[in-house]
């Protein structure tokens, strides 16, 4: 009886472990910063391209809402002094 060998790394039909830290630092980012919207099992099913997306809608959200905070203390800094009428540092 002969005995087939391939020379393909165990990764071939898998992913490596390099990809699985990865795949769950997605699922994590999903359900942490996705506010209760998703569930691991959820996240863990999901098409790559669609956590892909999820993953890029929330990055687009956090970008904007620094923004408006930044804006926002900007606002506040540049107000005068009540006591001394000069800008406060």
């Amino acid at each position: 009886m002969m005995r087939l060998q391939f020379r393909w790394g165990s990764g071939f039909f898998g992913l490596g472990p390099d990809a699985r830290s990865v795949i769950h630092d997605q699922i994590f980012d999903l359900i942490y910063y996705g506010n209760g919207g998703f569930t691991w099992y959820d996240v863990y099913h999901m098409p790559t391209w669609l956590r892909k997306y999820y993953i890029k809608k929330i990055n687009t959200a956090v970008k904007k809402q620094n923004a408006e905070i930044k804006k926002a203390q900007g606002k506040t800094s540049s107000r005068k002094s009540p006591f001394t009428g000069f800008p406060k540092k």
